[in-house]
C-alpha cells in the first residue's frame, strides 16, 4: 500500500540546499542512516539521474521523482522533499531543463509495483485540489495526514 510508505521522519518541507546533488546528499544520508536503504543508494541516486531524468511538469505543479534499483533499497518509504528555492532538474522523458522546489523519493524494494506507483502519483499530481493541499501545506503532520489519505482513497 502506498500509504504505508510516508514516515513523518521522511517529510522535510523546510530544506535549503543549492543543487540537486546536495539535495540527493541530504536525502540519501538521511535513508542510509535509518536503515532504509543501503550504502550505495546516494550514488545510485545520482547516476540514474543522469540517464533517467525524473522531473515532471504539471499545469499546478513541478514535481520530481527520484528513485532508483531496487538493490539499494532496504525498506519501501517515499520522502517528502520541499527546498526553499527552485532547483535545476531535467524532465522524464526529454531531459529538457526545468525547476522544481518539490520533490517525491520513491525507494522500492519490489521494482514491479514501480509502474502502478507512478501512475497512482501522477493521477493525484493531475487533480487540483491535491495539488492545491500538497502546495499549500507547510508542516509536515499536515503533509503526512494529507498523503496517507490521498493515497488511501486511490488504492
Amino acid at each position: 500500500m502506498v500509504s504505508e510508505m510516508f514516515y513523518p521522519k521522511f517529510i522535510n518541507l523546510d530544506i535549503e540546499v543549492n543543487n540537486e546533488q546536495q539535495l540527493f546528499d541530504l536525502v540519501g544520508t538521511e535513508v542510509i542512516e535509518s536503515k532504509f536503504a543501503n550504502s550505495g543508494y546516494i550514488s545510485g541516486l545520482k547516476e540514474r539521474e543522469l540517464v533517467y531524468p525524473t522531473g515532471l511538469q504539471f499545469a499546478e505543479l513541478s514535481i520530481a521523482l527520484p528513485h532508483v534499483d531496487s538493490k539499494y533499497i532496504l525498506r519501501p518509504f517515499i520522502y517528502v522533499a520541499r527546498n526553499k528555492v527552485d532547483i535545476k532538474v531535467r524532465q522524464m522523458g526529454d531531459g529538457r531543463d526545468m525547476k522544481t522546489k518539490n520533490f517525491l523519493f520513491l525507494g522500492l524494494k519490489d521494482s514491479t509495483k514501480q509502474p502502478k506507483l507512478l501512475a497512482n502519483i501522477i493521477s493525484s499530481l493531475q487533480n487540483s485540489e491535491f495539488v492545491n493541499s500538497f502546495l499549500s501545506t507547510n508542516e509536515e503532520t499536515e503533509m503526512l495526514k494529507l498523503l496517507q489519505e490521498t493515497f488511501n482513497k486511490n488504492e
